[in-house]
């Protein structure tokens, strides 16, 4: 499939999971909170770090602090992912989806979400530890490895919170339904990533705008920093927050269609705002799964 191709596919869901979102705006809002509380996360190590006179840290000292603080910051991002799962796939299969439900049906599998973070920060230690090194390949290969599991770790989620797999359980069951290979087609086939790349753009082009505009108009005074501050991270935290819902609506639907196909065989319709991008369903409403 060409570019232009996965771009208008990428470009039907995003509209159809934001008319998903329309019906019911609850669902945007653990994307929201996780950008509020990973801000507080960060904003707390800064002033704890700053209290405890970090400037005299050693470098191992460092390392530990580095590899619990990115521990934290995935736990943060994979619990309120866990909740957006869970209220996409109860308003796909016509329920009521609720953030009281969400958190609980997350805080229910918080020790297979314990391991994703485990694992994510193991990789992520690893990927840092090669950029920072001078060795071409390793840099190639830690970038592989990243994205690879960026996307099994997107796919594992759904499995551990629609059905209360553990983390083991998960990788068997993504495993199993990537023996059809309905993931890989439908990772081609939608463009999500070229589509919020390009809206991605379009937020840095924004944000830029209002901080030129900020110390245009009002100088390089107090006041103007503050407005292009404030603006400036709103605008980063809403593409934040509106990034991670898309994701999440992908890949909720994606695994969604692959458990369907496995019962029913090739004729089952992908779900949601995935069956629109591909054709399959007319609108993106709740659709029963």
């Amino acid at each position: 499939m060409g570019f232009f191709a996965s771009l208008s596919k990428g470009w039907s869901f995003m509209k159809a999971a934001f008319r998903m979102a329309g019906q019911n705006r609850k669902l945007l809002a653990p994307s929201v909170y996780l950008v509020l509380v990973t801000i507080l996360y960060f904003v707390a190590w800064v002033v704890g770090l700053i209290a405890a006179g970090a400037d005299e840290f050693s470098d191992g000292t460092w390392a530990v602090i580095g590899a619990i603080s990115t521990l934290g910051s995935f736990l943060i991002f994979y619990f309120f992912c866990g909740m957006t799962v869970n209220m996409i796939d109860v308003h796909l299969k016509g329920g009521q989806p609720s953030l009281g439900e969400g958190a609980r049906d997350a805080g229910k599998n918080f020790i297979a979400i314990l391991f994703l973070a485990l694992v994510s920060t193991v990789i992520e230690l690893f990927a840092r530890a090669a950029r920072n090194n001078d060795s071409t390949v390793g840099k190639i290969l830690a970038g592989i490895i990243e994205a690879i599991w960026t996307v099994l770790s997107f796919l594992l989620l759904p499995a551990i919170i629609i059905e209360d797999a553990s983390f083991g359980q998960a990788m068997r069951r993504v495993r199993d339904l990537h023996r059809g290979n309905l993931l890989l087609v439908g990772i081609g086939e939608v463009g999500v990533r070229l589509v919020t790349n390009l809206i991605g753009l379009v937020a840095m082009a924004l944000i830029f705008g209002v901080v030129y505009l900020s110390i245009t108009v009002l100088g390089s005074g107090t006041a103007a920093v503050l407005v292009a501050f404030v603006a400036g991270g709103t605008l980063l935290a809403l593409f934040a927050a509106l990034n991670v819902y898309l994701r999440m609506a992908y890949y909720t639907c994606l695994y969604l269609w692959a458990a369907e196909v496995e019962k029913v065989g090739a004729t089952a319709p992908a779900p949601g705002p995935l069956g629109v991008a591909l054709g399959h369903a007319p609108v993106a409403g709740a659709v029963a799964v």
